[in-house]
């Protein structure tokens, strides 16, 4: 789905340790992005814990492409 007013939509779950979430129905809506880089704060007590994305396109129709992959990242301290 290639358009020019496509928008990628993150979720994103709570920093937790375990596992990374696989379905995106284990994670909470975090953010409508329609430009790079974008960036997420978190509180300093997080630091060093995993956060863990999945992102998809939404076209501007509402039409949805498919979940990515899970990408985890360490909150820096």
């Amino acid at each position: 789905m290639i358009g020019a007013n496509e928008t990628p939509v993150a979720w994103a779950s709570r920093p937790r340790t375990g596992p990374p979430p696989v379905d995106p129905g284990e994670l909470e809506f975090l953010a409508v992005d329609t430009r790079a880089p974008y960036t997420r704060d978190y509180a300093g007590a997080q630091g060093g814990k995993p956060a863990h994305y999945m992102l998809r396109w939404v076209n501007s129709r509402g039409e949805t492409g498919p979940w990515s992959e899970t990408a985890t990242a360490t909150i820096g301290a």
